[in-house]
């Protein structure tokens, strides 16, 4: 016999899909936010402190642009660059990975195999002066005035592998054969072409060589920088005049001689390096009690950015340690644009951002600035042929020279012999931290602007 079925008894329906459809919304409501704000141009920023860049502009039309395909890519790349708060997403972005587990040592980047180094050749003995005792003292003094605003920094700094143990950051420093046999040839090929100068080259190791942990050293893949440097200087005619830096660094590692949050030297570590070339050149050098001192705190530099801002880092800054010259000054800047200003040597920078205070030292990196001490009136000039690890050991040199000529060859267009030349200048100083000896790209641009 058939029965028919029962049919099921419903419970009294519930309203179980309001909070899903909630999520949902308040979700939706999220991404047409953040749909819009992407869109806001105003609020798109045009830099980024903590990259140090100038970030994608929007490009110009143009037909080849448009049939070749690049015109769309070009916009893609603005709108991914300059999305509205991209610092802090960046920021988020570091943090939120933070929270994944704690690590006391980080690598950031691909660390790569350096070339074995090769024993250096045989050079002639130095004719350099004895050593004499340091003159380095601690003096406090007033911070001086404070200026408008800092001038274009612009250009990003680009690194290799970077270490991050505990608070503090390192970069990986892999030894190039061929670069390092360039980096010599060109140094000797500007001696030979300016003849009758003094001409000084300093390589100056970076925090990894002399401020890592001893234990540490023997487990990361960072070449010898000392048999590095000593091999480049013995490739070096004796003309040249090398400035080793390493072994008084050494000496002072467990001083503040380096950041822990930038790759820069301090102005401390640059002192003992001016110490050195003192020596070479022959003269006393200058006391720091005779410097203005003043310090500028809460400084994170370019580690701090190419570590994606890391919370250890952030907690514990570097306090920046600058000495102002004695003496009557003055600096004339021709930034990259071509625009010429007045500015100091030594810049207040306690109101500018954490990541921008490196630029204390002869107003950043610029093209071309000339120092002017008004205090001398002997006709002598320097030529300073640079990258950023020299800003910090320049206002050590005021005091010996009436005109200092100051070129970072990363900005600068001119022919390095013809400026010399007219110019009259009798001193040439050639000052890069080492990694710059395993770069192609700035040791190609150097070579070009020797002709």
């Amino acid at each position: 016999m058939y029965k028919r079925k029962k049919k099921p008894v419903f419970q009294k329906e519930r309203n179980d899909h309001a909070p899903g459809n909630l999520k949902i919304l308040v979700f939706m409501l999220i991404l047409a936010v953040g749909f819009v704000v992407s869109f806001l141009i105003p609020l798109r920023p045009t830099v980024s402190a903590s990259e140090k860049r100038v970030l994608s502009p929007f490009p110009a039309f143009s037909a080849a642009s448009l049939f070749e395909g690049r015109y769309f890519k070009d916009i893609d790349l603005w709108f991914s660059d300059t999305f509205p708060f991209r610092e802090k997403i960046i920021s988020a972005n570091g943090a939120l990975h933070r929270l994944y587990g704690i690590n006391a040592i980080k690598i950031q980047g691909e660390v790569e195999q350096g070339d074995d180094i090769p024993d250096a050749p045989v050079k002639p003995a130095s004719t350099a002066p004895a050593p004499s005792t340091s003159a380095l003292e601690s003096e406090t003094t007033t911070v001086p005035p404070a200026t408008t605003e800092p001038p274009d920094m612009s250009t990003a700094q680009t690194f290799g592998t970077v270490l991050l143990y505990g608070n503090q950051a390192f970069e990986y420093y892999n030894f190039r054969t061929d670069m390092a046999g360039r980096y010599a040839a060109l140094v000797n090929k500007t001696a030979s072409k300016l003849g009758d100068v003094g001409f000084y080259e300093m390589i100056v190791p970076n925090s990894t060589a002399i401020t890592l942990p001893e234990n540490m050293k023997s487990s990361i893949n960072s070449s010898d920088q000392k048999k590095a440097i000593d091999y480049m200087y013995a490739l070096m005619e004796p003309t040249v005049k090398t400035i080793s830096v390493y072994d008084t660094l050494m000496a002072h590692n467990t001083e503040y001689v380096y950041f822990r949050t930038d790759h820069h030297w301090t102005a401390r570590g640059a002192y003992y390096g001016y110490e050195q070339w003192a020596k070479v050149k022959g003269l006393a050098p200058v006391p720091l009690a005779q410097y203005e001192k003043v310090s500028y705190e809460g400084f994170l530099g370019s580690f701090y950015a190419s570590t994606n801002k890391d919370a250890t880092l952030s907690k514990t800054p570097d306090t920046i340690e600058v000495f102002k010259p004695p003496g009557s000054t003055q600096m004339t800047i021709t930034d990259k644009k071509g625009k010429s200003f007045k500015w100091g040597v030594i810049t207040d920078v306690s109101t500018w951002g954490a990541e921008s205070k490196y630029s204390t030292f002869i107003g950043g990196d610029n093209p071309y600035a000339l120092i002017e001490n008004k205090d001398l009136t002997d006709g002598s000039s320097c030529f300073v042929f640079k990258e950023s690890y020299a800003n910090a050991f320049i206002p050590f040199l005021v005091p010996h020279y009436q005109n200092i000529h100051i070129v970072d060859y990363r900005y600068w267009n001119g022919n390095v012999v013809d400026f010399v030349t007219q110019n009259g200048i009798k001193d040439v100083f050639f000052i890069n931290n080492i990694s710059v000896t395993r770069s192609e790209p700035l040791i190609t641009r150097m070579e070009k602007l020797i002709g």
